[in-house]
Order: C-alpha cells, then structure tokens, then sequence
C-alpha cells in the first residue's frame, strides 16, 4: 500500500488513523491512504467498523437515524458488505 501522508504538515501516518501524531490535525470523514467507504455512508460507521466494532457502528448508526435495532444491524450489515478491502 502506498504511504499515506498528513495532508496539512506532510508526515506520515498509519492507514486508518483520525489524527496525525506530529501536528495534532484531525482527519475528516476518511484519513489519508484509507479507501473510501459507500457513498452516502456515515464516515464514523465506517470508521467504527475498519476498527472492528461492529455493536459501536451499529449505535451510531441507531441514534443517528432513529431507527430500530433491527434497521441499524440490517444497515451496518449492508455498509460493511460494501466496504473496499479485506475482512
């Protein structure tokens, strides 16, 4: 994988991080080197579930919507079915 770089100082950093270790920027929605999740998705459910905390993304995405716990797991399902990369 190519090495991902800080957009706002230039240093490197880990694929995935939400933050860069040697200037403090946060990054928004996806962080540099990380492929984007499915359009539309909310970026911290994706985020939630690169890091493997599926129960997490599915409450974020609960309160968000104010949906049931059924939609939630049915939707987190379906957000991770549609993210790029390995398992």
């Amino acid at each position: 994988m190519k090495s991902a770089k800080c957009d706002n100082c230039g240093a490197g950093v880990a694929p995935g991080a939400a933050g860069c270790g040697y200037c403090g920027a946060t990054f928004q929605g996806v962080a540099p080197g990380v492929a984007a999740g499915p359009v539309g998705a909310n970026p911290e459910v994706v985020r939630l579930l690169r890091a493997g905390q599926k129960i997490e993304a599915i409450r974020v995405y609960k309160e968000a919507t104010k949906c049931g716990l059924k939609e939630a797991k049915d939707a987190v399902d379906a957000i991770e079915a549609k993210l790029p990369g390995p398992r």
